[in-house]
């Protein structure tokens, strides 16, 4: 018995075709080419039960029938499932009864038909699996552009390869007017990925409003950043495109961004569609106005809601009606801006009514007063109809944040909870325990006893605080008066080394004896001292170069009066008094 050489260069050849070409695994079909080959062996011998094994030893296949050992002359004996104990035993000495016995099955003995049964099963498999493949890879990319060259072009459609598949421009899918040819590289959305039993199928568009909206937001970034966003779009194919935006950043144009520096990103826009005429205007929440926009070029006069039939309905069903959101509109031009609102074959009007999606009736003035309905008293309640349904839009909105903050506060006290260790509640505990009641409170007595012995210290203490307040009251006094005081530019202050000569005698007990000094003449003292402090005086004012106003220079002088009035070292005192104190040692 022999198996399939797997190193024969054409199936390695496949192999790497299914890789590269198919974008298929080569395990899935190896794994195909087992299941096909067990059925196709199974169907040889007529027994779909039959265990059937397929294995890759190395680099050879080989296929395995598992039997189970049955006694010798059984009547439930089945030559494709069971084997008798004596052939078993031929083939394994120690076989009993129950045993699996597994027989190599020799591939000659399958026959070319069985052989081609298994290929034509493998060729479905793969089918399936691309097909599969193709729907899973672009079910979840509908209306997304993408790009593709040209394969084939007939009359009623034309084919183009995308990434790993052919996608179909259907007739209906494609610009008017527009020539195709095979080699051309284009642009489409995936407007539709479908799976029937010939496979799956891809349907590009180039025809519909999302293809229009797709390249403004490859060619704005404001509008790929969320800044600006398109909020409603409507296109004739080759005739006209209506587009509502609106900026979510008060300082950023949304018409503008939308057109570009001199126009460059609309007319990149135009160019990919053929020269379609495209208006792009500001959304407003307001349809009267979204009405009177997507009208334009038309100059609408008044909208107001149609009057209709409600009475044979009920009262709850009528508040309903008249309520709901699509109400029916009347727009009211001039009588020469008719033809302009309608448009060229109503286009103009078609596309008003896809943006708004509201059924739209455009009358004259004319038509109006013939009909006699009163256009300020409809406009009025249009209006206030426009605000009611303005207020239930922001409660709502409310609503929905108050919503989503409730949520939002769930989701982080679930956070904590389930992050939540039970630590800091056993710390707690401990801390209860390490502390327990009877060393918290003191007894009765020792409370007195403590009261006691702070009345003992309580005069001191309250000497000393009154001493305190004393300090603090003259601080005070002293920081008042320095803000009355006109602040100089310097204070000069005199040096902290500088003693008088009474100092010195009042403090000589505390210091060492020294040998009496010569008797010194007072006035050459006093002298000698002016000097030496003009001198100072100089220095410092040479060395700072303080200017000083008329008034601050007044004040220093009537402080200097003040001083020298003040001072203990005038003429009343005998300085020759203290000399015989000393001549005394």
């Amino acid at each position: 018995m022999s198996g399939i050489n797997l190193k024969n260069k054409d199936f390695i050849e496949g192999m790497r075709m299914f890789e590269d070409d198919r974008k298929i695994s080569p395990e899935f079909v190896i794994e195909t080419l087992k299941e096909a080959i067990i059925k196709t062996y199974q169907k040889h011998i007529d027994a779909p039960a039959a265990v059937v094994r397929v294995e890759i030893d190395g680099k050879e296949m080989k296929i395995y029938h598992d039997l189970t050992v049955v006694e010798d002359d059984s009547d439930k004996f089945d030559e494709t499932l069971d084997i008798e104990l004596s052939e078993a035993r031929k083939l394994k000495s120690d076989a009993k009864i129950g045993d699996i016995i597994t027989e190599e099955v020799d591939f000659n003995e399958i026959g070319r038909s069985s052989i081609s049964v298994a290929k034509n099963m493998l060729k479905q498999k793969i089918k399936e699996y691309e097909k599969q493949r193709v729907y899973d890879e672009y079910k979840d990319k509908e209306y997304d552009l993408i790009s593709g060259i040209i394969k084939t072009v007939e009359e009623k459609f034309v084919l183009v390869d995308i990434k790993n598949t052919i996608g179909i421009l259907l007739k209906s899918e494609q610009i008017p007017g527009e020539v195709y040819h095979e080699g051309m590289q284009i642009r489409a959305i995936i407007k539709e990925v479908s799976k029937n039993s010939k496979g799956s199928q891809v349907v590009l568009s180039r025809a519909d409003a999302m293809f229009v909206k797709r390249l403004f937001e490859k060619e704005v970034p404001e509008i790929s950043q969320g800044v600006v966003e398109i909020k409603a779009i409507a296109r004739e194919a080759g005739e006209r495109t209506k587009m509502a935006v609106y900026s979510r950043n008060e300082d950023i144009d949304p018409i503008g961004a939308c057109i570009g520096p001199r126009g460059s990103r609309v007319q990149a826009v135009i160019s990919e569609v053929k020269g379609e005429k495209i208006d792009v205007f500001e959304w407003n929440d307001d349809i009267g106005e979204l009405v009177k926009n997507a009208l334009s070029p038309a100059e609408v006069k008044a909208c107001f809601y149609q009057e209709e039939d409600l009475s044979a309905l009920s009262e709850e069903e009528r508040e309903r009606r008249l309520k709901r959101p699509n109400r029916p509109l009347i727009v009211v031009v001039d009588d020469d801006q008719l033809s302009v609102a309608i448009g060229k074959k109503g286009k103009n009007a078609k596309l008003a009514v896809k943006l708004t999606d509201r059924k739209i009736d455009i009358k004259t003035i004319s038509e109006i007063n013939e009909a006699g309905i009163d256009i300020d008293a409809k406009v009025a309640e249009f209006a206030a109809d426009q605000e009611r349904i303005k207020k239930e839009r922001e409660a709502k909105k409310f609503q929905q944040l108050q919503e989503e903050a409730l949520k939002r506060k769930q989701e982080f006290e679930q956070e904590l909870k389930d992050h939540d260790t039970g630590m800091i509640e056993e710390v707690f505990d401990e801390l209860e325990v390490s502390t327990p009641l009877e060393e918290e409170e003191a007894p009765f007595e020792e409370v007195n006893e403590t009261i006691n012995n702070e009345e003992e210290v309580l005069p001191e203490t309250l000497e000393e605080e009154n001493k305190a307040e004393a300090s603090e009251e003259k601080v005070e006094e002293v920081k008042e008066e320095e803000k009355k005081e006109p602040k100089r530019k310097l204070k000069l202050e005199p040096k902290p080394e500088y003693k008088s000569k009474f100092e010195d005698y009042a403090d000589a007990s505390k210091r060492e004896e020294k040998p009496a000094e010569k008797k010194r003449k007072r006035k050459g003292a006093d002298e000698d001292r002016r000097l030496r402090a003009k001198d100072m005086k100089k220095d410092e004012e040479h060395a700072l170069k303080v200017e000083y106003s008329e008034e601050e220079l007044e004040e220093i002088r009537l402080q200097e009066e003040r001083e020298s009035e003040d001072s203990w070292i005038n003429d009343d005192i005998d300085f020759d008094a203290y000399e015989d104190y000393y001549d005394k040692d």
